[in-house]
């Protein structure tokens, strides 16, 4: 289980006991507490019979494997749909990205949000734009990153002016001798026309109108719209790693170990991209789509280490579609008549790597599912935090404020303890943006920065009754105890439980 993992089933749990939540008191010193939304509730929602049949843990989880498993064979249909050769493959290889396969089997809207999105890609291909706002509008109430179908669709109409300008374009552009003198202007007109056509236009105008839609009809609005401001743009993009001690997700992804976790997808998504410019004028607008949204998962990947669970699959389909389109289209005799001298080294060698690749797929398979597996074997226990939870319920009064030394560590107090409220979780950007000054005095305090008058200092700013200190935390369980005036009433391997007088 991740941290996070923990918030999403308690929340789901509540709104199985008393409906969509629309307050959120256990984060007091944060923005969530004056404007809380639920902006995973159709997720939170779909979890609800899977934890009230097989119990919280158990069906939580089976609701993952169910999520995951749903992506991996839409994966497949698409493939099927689009004719795709060999579309087994191309799902073995993005099951055989650790980075991916860890991201997408953890208990997380992960698998929700990609299922949403390549519906959304499946609609567009098939130009299904009563379906395309649909499945945006879905997308607003599951996830946060909904605004990335509109991303898609705006690099579906590039892909498709590209197409139709210099590919597939009209018969008269092809004639050698036609307007010599001022070509590149007949190119621009061309591609300004296929761009901002009719086609285009509804391309954009369905996700557009389904995201506002989902937005404005939505029972967290007009809250939602600050809500989603912090979350996508000054989470997601600005993002505060530089003042605040964010999760590890958003930090840089470096390319030496994005390659190593990509595992055999990068291999095949090297090979394709080269096959891709060696024969350019076999694309079409969905592998150049797709050659679009992997580059732009790919930065954004490199920017924060989150984005991995696109960028493998979108990888993986610039991958098929290409090889595909070439297996197609180019017959023995012209592939090898395509291979110019300026082509030839980087061809050969190319294929090369991919059949030496398809030979070792079983060991690189086995490999990378091998990663995968101890990586798990480090996943948060069940009953963390169980037995301080269950000292703070018996003895510490309702709506009490307790003290933690990590924001990460909220999640499982929450959900072992929701009768008392806590400081911040979540997001550490979510306190820094309700108060700045004390967000650093958090840290200063939890980081053991800070040893004088703890108990007076901690009494005015937090008004906290308890503090939960991480048995890790050695120095500031020393200034505790050196201030006198903090109780230690609870104990175990993983905290210690001190009573403020």
């Amino acid at each position: 289980m991740d941290p996070d993992s923990f918030y999403h089933l308690k929340i789901s749990k509540l709104i199985a006991e008393q409906g969509p939540i629309f307050d959120f008191p256990w984060l007091q010193y944060t923005v969530l507490k004056e404007y809380y939304i639920d902006h995973h509730f159709l997720y939170h929602v779909l979890a609800v019979p899977f934890i009230e049949i097989m119990g919280d843990f158990a069906g939580f989880k089976f609701y993952t494997v169910v999520l995951a498993s749903l992506f991996v064979f839409l994966s497949y249909i698409i493939f099927k749909k689009e004719k795709i050769k060999w579309p087994e493959v191309f799902v073995l290889v993005m099951l055989c990205a650790p980075a991916f396969l860890f991201r997408i089997s953890l208990a997380k809207a992960t698998a929700f949000s990609l299922i949403l999105l390549f519906f959304g890609i499946y609609f567009l291909f098939k130009r299904k734009y009563w379906l395309l706002a649909i499945i945006s509008f879905f997308y607003v109430w599951s996830y946060g990153g909904f605004l990335l179908l509109l991303v898609m669709a705006l690099l579906y109409a590039l892909a498709e002016a590209i197409d139709q300008t210099f590919i597939n374009k009209p018969l008269w552009l092809k004639l050698r001798n036609f307007i010599k003198a001022g070509r590149f202007k007949v190119y621009f007109f061309v591609f300004i026309k296929s761009l901002f056509s009719f086609e285009n236009i509804k391309k954009i105008t369905a996700p557009l109108a389904g995201i506002l839609a989902g937005l404005i009809i939505n029972p967290y609005f007009p809250q939602n719209l600050k809500f989603y401001w912090q979350q996508i743009f000054e989470i997601g993009i600005i993002n505060y790693r530089g003042l605040v001690n964010v999760g590890g997700e958003w930090y840089p992804y470096p390319i030496s170990q994005l390659i190593a976790d990509s595992g055999i997808a990068i291999i095949f998504g090297i090979v394709a991209l080269i096959f891709f410019f060696i024969f350019y004028k076999n694309q079409n607008k969905k592998s150049i789509f797709f050659f679009f949204s992997f580059l732009f998962f790919f930065v954004l990947t490199l920017k924060s280490k989150r984005y991995v669970e696109y960028f493998v699959p979108h990888l993986v389909f610039f991958s098929a579609f290409t090889f595909s389109l070439i297996l197609e289209k180019v017959k023995l005799g012209r592939f090898l008549k395509d291979f110019k001298k300026e082509n030839y080294v980087i061809g050969t060698v190319a294929i090369f790597v991919l059949i030496y690749t398809v030979i070792l797929f079983p060991l690189i398979m086995a490999k990378d599912v091998y990663i995968t597996r101890q990586t798990f074997k480090g996943g948060i226990g069940f009953q963390l935090f169980a037995g301080v939870s269950g000292y703070l319920k018996e003895n510490a009064a309702p709506a009490e404020i307790i003290m933690h030394t990590d924001w990460s560590d909220f999640p499982m107090l929450f959900y072992q303890n929701d009768q008392n409220y806590y400081i911040m979780g979540l997001d550490p950007t979510f306190m820094y943006k309700y108060d700045p000054d004390l967000y650093n005095l958090f840290a200063e305090i939890t980081t053991a920065q800070k040893n004088d008058n703890l108990h007076q200092i901690i009494k005015e700013n937090f008004r906290a009754s308890y503090f939960i200190v991480s048995q890790s935390r050695k120095s500031l369980d020393f200034n505790l105890q050196n201030d006198g005036n903090f109780i230690k009433v609870y104990e175990d391997n993983e905290v210690k439980l001190y009573k403020l007088k």
